[in-house]
């Protein structure tokens, strides 16, 4: 089981639509997929169609060890299962609350439901509170999600100076590994500023800029809205974005 936490300190670049679109390519190359939403937004949630008896809310909350598991829903998304948000979930930011930045991690010891799956994706919220504290000190590997625009830009660097934090302190997470950047709503060609926003990243992170760029296709967005993975839709568009998200699963799926 790898667990992938997948953020941006900035929203509307589209982190929903790729963390759906990531693990649609994972269940098409055969592997068992969770997506936890940890948004209050609750956007992943209400795109999978999941609802059960609980949700991530009652699971941090209740603050029991080995319970995470009792919050796994099916969706209407075959092969891929939810433990889905809610508004309520925003309260963790501010009540009083004994060690909240390791709710996930103490919900998730034990709980023998999670190895029935390859890959556990952690949807965090746009911000850098406790909830995406407890997504990097849980996770095994992290993504940052971005568009080649200058806030969002620097939405990436905020979010990277938290994840450094984490993985430099001993009681955080120093295992926590970074496994890149996706550019997302990328213009076809490329626009000046679009260019000029994937030059800057790829001279500050190098490598770590993942290949291939996701484009900016109405697919994306059509894909949550219906509530329907990729492969359900008739278009080109969905049929591009299938094949690239399906590159990122691989890569993915091959990192130990």
């Amino acid at each position: 089981m790898k667990v992938t936490a997948i953020g941006n300190r900035k929203g509307g670049v589209g982190k929903t639509s790729v963390t759906l679109g990531l693990a649609t390519g994972l269940k098409l190359i055969g592997k068992k997929v969770l997506v936890i939403d940890l948004d209050p937004q609750a956007n992943v949630t209400e795109a999978l169609e999941g609802s059960g008896e609980f949700d991530i809310f009652d699971v941090l909350y209740g603050g029991d060890a080995g319970t995470l598991g009792q919050a796994i829903t099916e969706t209407s998304w075959p092969g891929i299962d939810l433990i889905p948000s809610s508004e309520s979930l925003a309260r963790l930011e501010s009540e009083s609350l004994m060690t909240p930045e390791l709710r996930l991690k103490t919900a998730a010891w034990g709980a023998e439901e999670l190895a029935a799956y390859d890959h556990i994706l952690l949807d965090l919220p746009p911000a850098l509170g406790r909830l995406t504290l407890n997504g990097l000190i849980w996770a095994d590997r992290v993504l940052a999600i971005t568009e080649p625009a200058a806030f969002s830009v620097k939405g990436v660097t905020e979010f990277l100076e938290t994840v450094k934090k984490v993985q430099s302190l001993p009681h955080l997470n120093p295992a926590l590994e970074f496994l890149g950047i996706i550019i997302n709503k990328t213009s076809s060609p490329l626009t000046g500023e679009h260019a000029f926003q994937i030059g800057e990243l790829e001279a500050a992170y190098g490598q770590d800029v993942r290949s291939p760029h996701l484009p900016l296709r109405t697919a994306m967005q059509d894909s949550v809205s219906s509530r329907a993975p990729l492969t359900k839709l008739n278009s080109r568009g969905a049929v591009i974005m299938t094949e690239k998200f399906v590159e990122h699963a691989r890569f993915i799926d091959g990192v130990n």
